[in-house]
């Protein structure tokens, strides 16, 4: 540098310390220059770090091949690098003036930027005293490059921790022998098993010990009801009264919105959980015993039993008062076991009420093809223990599928051939013990089928999704779900005891026959060809499977079962890909003649 440059060097440096120690509480910040150019600092801190890498860059490359130094661009970089890291560091100083930063923290940020200033300025001092900087740097100057990287580091680790919270950048550490997360003792409070991580993932960037935006601390309840510049975050009992629930309900483009825009957001089922958690009181300490667990919240607890099952004793009597309703056909799971297995293929709303005494039990249900209306299935709403349920060929509509949404423990349901929409796929979303879902012959969309499968697969998405059903915490290592639609022929396909209940309970090997493979244009006929869809392919597959179910007129059930094994892979094999190959394989299997000779009873 030549003399004028170099006094202004030492100036700027001089006025960035200086500005370093006045203290912001005496600022007045009256004025929206300095909070508007403070906003600029993040903009700017990445310019002199690059820049400074590029000097770096280029002392390597000098070091390995020294007849190529540049000492020109070098000096040109750091230059440039001075000036923009203390224009940095000086939005930095304005920015702090703002206040909302643990004091500690901010201040050694602040002279760690001062230090990045000083350290870059001495650096391009000790690059102009070489004795001949186009050959070979000198050691003072390559361990003054050295220093210039630490105090680069540190200041940045630093600034993280203020944006970011805490051991930002090491948390992540593969070399730490402790682990990344302890999940909290059973026996610990609501607020620490449940309400705290939310905090913790959400708002503890802006609003700890850290960093304190607005005033306010959302850490400890002491410190949530102290509140901030805008009051108190919550009021204890009230969530609609609450700060806190009021500005993340607000629109995302308001300024009031927390988290701001930009930040990951909580799903509505995140915050009907705090608001639930304010409405009972906000305490740090109760346990789940000592609060009111309500069926909205009831999927983020374990150990919540939406309904308790009645007796073998009581239910046995209520199904014998159930035997004078010819609609309904009521089945226990098996010897002993009081839950129910119950199929009402004819079935209607009044038939559906009737079983109100017994819902606590009943954990399958198949209205497959009856006349329940979308306020019958309210009724199937209050059926908490339900495990499986069968809508297929009904009149259910979105209406219908809303009252289902309580229904936690629910594993499968069929929805084949109803007019469900998308609207139907939201209240699912939050079903989160749902492993098959058959939607054929829906008014679903693709993209809707691909939002449900995100929501259901927790782990593919890496999103901080806890499986809170204790059956499947205990069962499975991971949630496992089949959607099987018209989209996606490469989804499991159903099982033979699906395909029994989607068919009609009277289905024949004749009513198979008939309808697929009857005249000379039926699906059995097209498939032999070679020109037919999936969704065909999808029901005579069906109609196979429950084919293979049944009892041949004639001949060994053993022989029986191998024909139709070797049809439904046959028939598989043409839904994933239609080939002259696997065209050959469906004719052999398909054969008239073969299956008519050994089982067709004329």
């Amino acid at each position: 540098m030549n003399v004028l440059p170099r006094i202004s060097s030492l100036f700027i440096l001089a006025l960035i310390v200086g500005l370093s120690l006045i203290d912001s509480a005496s600022v007045n910040l009256s004025s929206n220059w300095i909070p508007f150019l403070g906003h600029f600092h993040p903009v700017l801190l990445h310019l002199p770090i690059g820049l400074f890498i590029g000097v770096a860059l280029l002392e390597l490359y000098g070091l390995a091949r020294p007849a190529s130094r540049v000492p020109e661009i070098i000096r040109i970089l750091l230059s440039a690098t001075f000036y923009s890291a203390a224009l940095s560091a000086l939005f930095g100083i304005l920015l702090s003036w703002e206040g909302g930063y643990e004091s500690e923290a901010m201040n050694f940020h602040k002279w760690g930027g001062v230090a990045t200033v000083a350290t870059v300025l001495a650096l391009d001092w000790l690059f102009s005293r070489q004795p001949d900087p186009s050959l070979k740097a000198s050691p003072a100057y390559l361990s003054g490059l050295v220093v210039a990287i630490g105090v680069i580091t540190v200041t940045g680790h630093q600034g993280g921790t203020l944006t970011h919270g805490s051991g930002f950048l090491t948390q992540y550490n593969p070399f730490s022998s402790k682990p990344t997360s302890q999940e909290p003792a059973e026996s610990a409070s609501v607020y620490v098993s449940h309400i705290q991580p939310i905090f913790e993932d959400y708002c503890y960037q802006c609003h700890s010990s850290e960093k304190i935006k607005g005033e306010l601390r959302l850490d400890s309840l002491e410190a949530m009801i102290a509140g901030g510049l805008n009051g108190p975050a919550i009021a204890l009992g009230d969530s609609e009264n609450s700060n806190l629930i009021h500005a993340i309900k607000s629109p995302l483009d308001e300024e009031e919105h927390m988290p701001p825009k930009g930040k990951p957001q909580p799903s509505d089922e995140i915050v009907q959980l705090l608001s639930w958690w304010i409405d009972q009181g906000a305490s740090e300490t109760a346990l789940l015993e000592d609060l009111e667990v309500t069926p909205a919240v009831a999927i983020h607890f374990l150990d919540v039993d939406v309904l308790e099952l009645q007796s073998l004793a009581e239910v046995e009597l209520q199904v014998e008062a159930l035997e004078s309703r010819p609609n309904l056909s009521v089945n226990f799971i098996a010897q002993n076991d009081s839950r129910l297995s119950i199929r009402a293929k004819n079935a209607n709303d009044d038939d559906l009420r009737a079983l109100i005494p017994v819902k606590a039990n009943v954990v399958e249900l198949n209205l497959g093809g009856s006349d329940v209306t979308n306020d019958g299935l309210e009724i199937v709403g209050q059926m908490t223990n339900l495990t499986h349920l069968h809508l297929n060929n009904t009149t259910t509509t979105d209406a219908g599928v809303i009252h289902l949404a309580d229904l936690y423990q629910l594993e499968y349901l069929n929805l084949f051939g109803t007019a469900v929409t998308d609207e139907s796929l939201l209240v699912l979303r939050r079903l989160k013990g749902l492993k098959n879902i058959f939607l054929w012959e829906t008014n679903v969309t693709e993209e809707a089928i691909a939002s449900l499968r995100k929501s259901l697969f927790p782990a593919v998405e890496s999103e901080k999704l806890r499986m809170q059903i204790q059956e499947l915490t205990k069962e499975r290592d991971s949630l496992e779900v089949d959607i099987v639609s018209a989209f996606d022929v490469d989804l499991n396909l159903p099982s033979e005891e699906e395909a029994q209940d989607v068919a009609e309970p009277e289905t024949t090997i004749s009513d198979v026959m008939i309808d697929f493979h009857k005249g000379k244009d039926s699906i059995a006929a097209q498939a032999q060809e070679g020109n037919v869809d999936t969704e065909r392919l999808m029901e005579m597959l069906i109609g196979y499977q429950a084919m293979a179910g049944l009892e041949p007129p004639k001949g060994s059930n053993d022989d029986w079962k191998q024909k139709t094994t070797e049809l439904i892979d046959a028939t598989n094999s043409l839904i994933q890909s239609i080939n002259p190959e696997t065209i050959e394989r469906y004719k052999n299997a398909a054969s008239c003649k073969a299956c008519h000779t050994d089982h067709r009873d004329d």
